[in-house]
């Protein structure tokens, strides 16, 4: 006679899944360890908890219906732990010019390359202005070599007047303070023997950086900046330094003329 007081074994209709999450993991995983992603070594001991215990009681289920759930909900947390520690690198290499990401890609700079409650973000606009044309946000990740600069976010963006404005009354009210106020685009010129009548137009791109970089824009900054916006600025921009530490500094740059702004850290 049949023995009914066995359970029929469970077939999984979710082994696709688990085998999609190893591929992922794996392909994502090496992009993590070269940019030291804070947020994906925080998880992967929740996340391997999570999968010993899936497989675990993946196995009870074959036995005892009564397991099945327990299954669904370390799928569930696998999944989602999944999802976040394969998605921070895909925040940091894509999405520059995708505005719903704007605060997620912010979350992922403070919260995977630094002390999260120091928010290196924290002077970044807490929402783009309505005005906000040509939109790009860049972090650079953590490289490993030693020449390599070290990581950074940077939001740029075109916008009006008005907004600027707005920028600089809310900077004063924190009390931040122009960098180099005083030094004026002959100034930089003749402190670096510039002989402007020297300058072909293919040299003006050279100039601008040279500018920037006296007024107090870092290097890395300079570099990394779109070539069209690095054309575009005037030689009366205005430069904001947040925090300045020899570990850290944030800041912001304001083009009136040209109407692009610059939010670093």
């Amino acid at each position: 006679m049949e023995d009914k007081t066995r359970e029929t074994p469970v077939t999984s209709p979710f082994t696709l899944t688990n085998i999609v999450m190893f591929f992922v993991l794996a392909l994502t995983g090496f992009i993590n360890l070269l940019s030291f992603n804070k947020i994906a070594f925080t998880l992967i001991i929740p996340f391997l908890i999570a999968v010993v215990l899936l497989t675990d009681y993946y196995k009870k289920s074959k036995i005892l219906f009564y397991y099945k759930k327990h299954v669904n909900i370390c799928r569930i947390i696998a999944i989602a732990l999944t999802v976040i520690i394969c998605g921070s690198p895909t925040m940091i290499l894509f999405f520059n010019r995708t505005k719903p990401f704007y605060h997620l890609k912010q979350a992922v700079y403070y919260c995977g390359f630094s002390n999260v409650f120091e928010l290196r973000t924290k002077e970044f606009p807490d929402f783009l202005p309505k005005e906000c044309k040509d939109y790009y946000f860049i972090i650079k990740p953590h490289a490993p070599f030693p020449e390599a600069p070290n990581t950074f976010a940077s939001v740029s963006f075109y916008t009006d007047e008005e907004t600027i404005e707005k920028y600089e009354r809310e900077f004063a009210g924190k009390g931040y303070e122009k960098a180099n106020s005083d030094k004026t685009f002959e100034d930089i010129m003749i402190e670096n023997e510039i002989n402007l009548s020297e300058i072909s137009e293919m040299d003006s791109r050279w100039l601008t950086k040279t500018y920037i970089k006296e007024k107090g824009v870092p290097n890395h900054i300079v570099n990394f900046t779109e070539e069209e916006k690095i054309l575009d600025l005037s030689h009366d921009v205005i430069v904001y330094k947040f925090r300045n530490r020899p570990d850290f500094t944030s800041g912001c740059l304001l083009d009136y003329e040209s109407g692009i702004v610059i939010f670093w850290a």
